[in-house]
C-alpha cells in the first residue's frame, strides 16, 4: 500500500499533544489492521469504523472552477433540484453519535459549505460531547460570526480553502470579496483561540493546485504563514479524462451491475503547467515556513508530469482499504463507498442503522468487487480514498 503520513504533519502535535494517541489509532487501522482485513477476502470489515466522513448539505455559496460538484462540469447539476436539497435532520446524526461514541471514531465533515446547514453547531457540540475527533472543511465565508463556538466546542481541525492571493483566489472561488470573508473568520478563530489558551483547532488551508494557480504556490503559502496557519495541505487536485471515465463504466457495469456518473463532475482543465508548478514548490521549499506542508498525493518531483498528463497511472498507489475503514454519508442519507466519486449505494441511515449497513449485503458486494478488480478501479488513480491520507 503505498500511502503515507509525512511525519512533518507530527509537528504541530508537539502543541496539541492530547491528539497524538488517536491519531496513532487511526494510523495503526489504516496501515495494519485495514490490509489484514483486505487479506481475507471475504468482504467483511472487522474493526469499528475508523472514520465517518458526513457531507452534511449539498448547498453552496460559491462556484469554484475545480470544484467536481458546482464547477463547470459539476455532477450536482444533472441531479434533481429536489434531491439535492435533502438533509438529515440533525437528532438523527445526534443519536448515530452516541451509539458509535464507544469506538471514537474521527468524524470528517463537509459540503457543499457545511455552515448552510442549519443545525450544524448542534450537530459538532454533541460529537465533542462523545470525545470523538472532529474536523471539518469550509470555505471560511461563515467563519467570523461562528469562530466563537468553533473554539468553545473544542474542534481539532478547522481546513478552509485558500487557491491564491485575494484576487486571485477570487477568481476561482468565482465571487469578489470572499478572500476577504475567509481570512477575517481564520483571524478570529486564532485570535479567540489564543485568548482563551486553547490548542485547537489546528487551522489547516486546503490548497488545490490548478491550471490558474500552479505558478504561484510560493505566494498563497505566504498568504497562509500571514493568516498564521498550525500547517498547510497542498492538493495536487482530483480529476480524470474520458478514457479513464468510460473503462470506470464499463468495469462498473460489468461487477456491480451499474452505469457511474460522478466520474464526470471530474473532467475539468487539468492541463497543469509542471514546469511552473515545480519552480514554485522550489521556491516554498526555499522559503522555510514555521508551519509543515504535506502535499498530497506524497509525490518525487520527476513524477508530477505523469500526474497530470496520464490520468490511468496509479504511480504506485494501491490497493485502496477505504471501504475497510470509512463511511461515508451523503446529505439525504444514503451511505456511499467512495467521498469522491458516491455512485455505489449500500443503504439509507434514516432506514437502517449504520452498524447493520457497514457489513451489510450492499458493502459486501463493493468490497468483493473492488478484490476482484485489483483493489482498485479505474477513476481510483486520481482520488483522496486512496491518495490522500
Amino acid at each position: 500500500m503505498h500511502s503515507r503520513e509525512p511525519l512533518s504533519f507530527l509537528l504541530p502535535l508537539w502543541r496539541t499533544p492530547h491528539l497524538l494517541p488517536k491519531l496513532l489509532k487511526s494510523i495503526f487501522a489504516k496501515h495494519i489492521l485495514a490490509p489484514r482485513e483486505c487479506r481475507r477476502g471475504d468482504g467483511l470489515s472487522h474493526i469499528p469504523i475508523q472514520l465517518v466522513s458526513i457531507k452534511i448539505t449539498n448547498a453552496c455559496n460559491l462556484r469554484c472552477r475545480t470544484c467536481a460538484q458546482w464547477g463547470e462540469t459539476g455532477y450536482n447539476f444533472s441531479r434533481p433540484a429536489a434531491d439535492l436539497k435533502k438533509v438529515v435532520p440533525v437528532e438523527k446524526y445526534s443519536e448515530l453519535s452516541d451509539r458509535l461514541a464507544k469506538h471514537r471514531p474521527v468524524y470528517y465533515i463537509w459540503g457543499g459549505e457545511p455552515f448552510l446547514y442549519p443545525e450544524i453547531l448542534n450537530l459538532t457540540a454533541r460529537i465533542k460531547g462523545n470525545k470523538s475527533l472532529l474536523a471539518l472543511v469550509t470555505n471560511g465565508t461563515f467563519l467570523e460570526e461562528n469562530a466563537k463556538a468553533v473554539v468553545d466546542q473544542g474542534w481539532d481541525a478547522l481546513m478552509f480553502s485558500l487557491d491564491g492571493p485575494e484576487p486571485l483566489h477570487d477568481e476561482i472561488r468565482g465571487r469578489k470579496g470572499t478572500f476577504k470573508k475567509m481570512a477575517a473568520g481564520v483571524r478570529a478563530v486564532k485570535a479567540y483561540r489564543e485568548k482563551t489558551g486553547k490548542s485547537v483547532p489546528w487551522l489547516i488551508p486546503l490548497i488545490t493546485v490548478s491550471a490558474w494557480n500552479a505558478d504561484r504556490l510560493d505566494e498563497i503559502a505566504q498568504a497562509a504563514l500571514q493568516l498564521g496557519v498550525d500547517c498547510a495541505v497542498i492538493y495536487y487536485s482530483w480529476f480524470t479524462d474520458e478514457t479513464v471515465g468510460k473503462a470506470h463504466t464499463r468495469v462498473f457495469q460489468e461487477k456491480l451491475h451499474l452505469t457511474p456518473s460522478a466520474w464526470r463532475g471530474y473532467l475539468f482543465n487539468h492541463d497543469v503547467d509542471t514546469h511552473a508548478l515545480k519552480a514554485s514548490l522550489n521556491r516554498i521549499r526555499a522559503a522555510c515556513h514555521p508551519f509543515p506542508i504535506l502535499y498530497v498525493p506524497d509525490l518525487p518531483e520527476d513524477q508530477l508530469s505523469r500526474y497530470y498528463t496520464n490520468p490511468s497511472d496509479f504511480l504506485g498507489y494501491g490497493p485502496c482499504i477505504s471501504p475497510w475503514t470509512t463511511v461515508e454519508i451523503m446529505p439525504d442519507g444514503d451511505t456511499a463507498t467512495c467521498r469522491d466519486y458516491p455512485d455505489f449505494i449500500t443503504g439509507n441511515i434514516l432506514e437502517t442503522p449504520l452498524e447493520e449497513i457497514w457489513n451489510g449485503e450492499r458493502y459486501v458486494e463493493f468490497r468483493k468487487a473492488l478484490l476482484e478488480n485489483g483493489g482498485t478501479f479505474p477513476v481510483c488513480a486520481r482520488c483522496c480514498g486512496l491518495m490522500g491520507w
